[in-house]
């Protein structure tokens, strides 16, 4: 019996992926009891020599199955500055990631065009608003697993090299295991036989092209590239125009695992470091010291996997089982979560501040004199070198006048959560005055189209 869950359209299953079984499915617990137990396979001893990043992945998956050993993928969006550490330590390497890359064919993309849904479910399984992103693959390119994760805090606060050596760990222990083909857990084997299917072969491709013409062009230093965020980006005008886009859905996507009470150790990336009072964690009975190993039918190598989950969940009321290894004892548990449980701090994402969906403000805010002292809304609308040019000049509002509310609003924020905040709270068409310091009001009519 399969699960499926009602989602908005911009982040409905991929089609290509099926829903894994549930725990507690006929013999599902004693499956799961073996699977999260001591591995039974043998890890192939390290090849040695240097970390070779393939940047072809069809001869990468020939590679791989000629030798049996399994894919790791990384997806790099080289002009963004956003992870640029992390890929830079991944490729560089060190004494701890070599000896784990090496028994893995290393492939690393730098060109979101290239994604393959036959291989990569970016739909659902893809954090399209980070750019660096991890794949964990078989031999013969089935989907094993992910890794990756940013936050409203930092770059680095759901990763680090020690997560990324436990995740590897993880799925050699997993692929080598001579269990495995019996447990049937992993994902249905691609069917390479059908065409290629990724984002330029998308509606939403040609409707971004048209709203911002430039996409994909060249840049000076790393060519034409399609960027993560702009394949986000796209599956959000599908949605306009289907007319089943829901902007706050924008606010619930991958959800922490503080969503539902628990604190992950980032490093390990499945240890349980706490878990809050009265969440649906502590109601399904987890502890700290605890470790995940299923949530969902899903094998988990690491916190992407257990947020991908909770990701494709419901976006009200839901059951969600887990399985947990308690130091050498088996527990199972129910995730019952329900209202608003998904919400989290996403204003950081460039599919938000700067998404495709919502009207601007007519200008970009910038911070004005008294922003981030506590005092209220305090911003300079910024309208490029001819502000003349822009409609909003023509509500008299100028770029050295200091804007401290906007209708009612006076809060001071950080300036992507107000551009969040504008985007999701106006529409298109709607009248909106800016009060500037002194008192006077100025009231702009939202254009149309921008």
């Amino acid at each position: 019996m399969e699960r499926m869950k009602t989602l908005p359209l911009a982040l409905s299953l991929s089609a290509n992926l099926a829903v894994h079984p549930v725990c507690g499915e006929g013999d599902d617990s004693s499956r799961w009891r073996e699977v999260l137990g001591p591995p039974a396979g043998e890890i192939p001893p390290d090849p040695g020599g240097d970390v070779l990043w393939r940047p072809d992945f069809d001869a990468a998956l020939a590679e791989a199955e000629a030798t049996r050993r399994p894919i790791f993928v990384t997806w790099r969006c080289l002009p963004c500055k956003q992870c640029a550490e992390f890929d830079k330590n991944v490729l560089e390497g060190s004494e701890r990631l070599d000896p784990l890359l090496r028994r893995f064919v290393t492939v690393r993309m730098v060109d979101a065009a290239q994604l393959d849904e036959r291989y990569f479910p970016y739909r659902t399984h893809q954090d399209l608003d980070l750019s660096w992103w991890g794949y964990f693959l078989r031999h013969d390119g089935t989907f094993y697993g992910v890794f990756g994760g940013k936050d409203h805090v930092s770059d680095s606060t759901r990763i680090s090299e020690a997560a990324l050596v436990n995740s590897l760990r993880r799925v050699l222990e997993h692929h080598y295991d001579p269990r495995r083909e019996a447990w049937g857990i992993d994902a249905p084997a691609p069917d390479r036989s059908s065409p290629k299917a990724g984002p330029k072969d998308t509606r939403g491709y040609a409707l971004l092209l048209e709203k911002r013409p430039g996409l994909g062009g060249a840049h000076p230093q790393h060519g034409s590239c399609l960027h993560c965020h702009q394949v986000g980006d796209m599956r959000t005008m599908e949605a306009i125009e289907e007319g089943t886009f829901d902007p706050g859905a924008m606010l619930r996507q991958w959800p922490l695992p503080e969503n539902v009470g628990i604190t992950l150790d980032r490093d390990d990336g499945l240890r349980v470091a706490g878990v809050a009072e009265s969440s649906a964690a502590a109601a399904a009975g987890i502890r700290a010291g605890d470790r995940l190993g299923m949530a969902d039918g899903v094998r988990l190598f690491g916190q992407a996997d257990f947020r991908g989950v909770l990701h494709r969940a419901a976006y009200g009321a839901d059951t969600i089982p887990l399985a947990w290894m308690r130091g050498g004892e088996f527990v199972t548990g129910d995730l019952e979560v329900a209202g608003d449980w998904r919400r989290a701090e996403n204003s950081w994402r460039k599919t938000v501040y700067d998404g495709v969906f919502g009207p601007t403000m007519g200008f970009f805010p910038l911070p004005g004199p008294k922003a981030g002292k506590g005092e209220g809304l305090s911003i300079k609308p910024w309208m490029g070198p001819d502000p003349a040019t822009r409609p909003v000049y023509g509500s008299g509002l100028r770029p050295h006048m200091e804007i401290t509310s906007i209708g009612e609003m006076d809060e001071d924020m950080e300036v992507r959560k107000l551009i969040t905040w504008f985007r999701l709270n106006h529409r298109p068409g709607d009248e909106v005055s800016y009060t500037v310091r002194g008192g006077e009001v100025y009231r702009f009519t939202l254009p149309e189209e921008e």
